[in-house]
């Protein structure tokens, strides 16, 4: 299947009018806490927020996944590896391009990464949607740093471990 990031005008269209479908990536050390980086665009600009992104049209979503994955952290993972954390809902009043008159509704699927940080051989790279990455320990959840909806997937990991 052919698939393709969409026009700059298309895709403020797809924006304007209908809901999102992305994937973020919850990537997870029991040592470090959760991998962030810090937003350099809108939506959440200047938060720390998990890497993610949006799933292309005829794109499967192992295949968003890898491409995601790549895209934002440079890091390989096995999909079959990951775990689903459920389906969440964000809601901007901004978009990328415009901060009034305009708002970003997505449906994320959270993957759960749960990795070794020494076990990484390539490095962590940057893309255009963060300044830099940090490790963000699970105790760290009150920080008005982090974004609102990573704050969730931190509680999420929390309750899951408590178990």
């Amino acid at each position: 299947m052919i698939t393709e990031k969409l026009s700059e005008e298309i895709w403020r269209t797809c924006v304007d009018s209908i809901p999102i479908f992305g994937i973020d990536m919850i990537i997870f050390s029991q040592k470090y806490g959760v991998l962030m980086g810090r937003r350099i665009n809108n939506p959440a600009k200047g938060k720390l927020f998990v890497p993610g992104g949006r799933v292309y049209k005829n794109e499967r979503i192992i295949d968003a996944f890898n491409r995601i994955l790549i895209s934002e952290t440079g890091l390989i993972f096995s999909f079959n590896k990951t775990t689903s954390l459920g389906l969440y809902e964000h809601f901007y009043n901004v978009t990328s391009w415009s901060t009034s008159e305009c708002s970003t509704h997505y449906i994320i699927e959270a993957r759960l990464i749960e990795i070794e940080p020494e076990n990484i051989k390539q490095k962590i790279n940057l893309n255009e949607q963060h300044s830099n990455f940090e490790w963000i320990s699970l105790e760290d959840i009150q920080s008005n740093t982090i974004h609102s909806y990573s704050k969730m997937y931190l509680n999420k990991i929390k309750d899951l471990k408590a178990k």
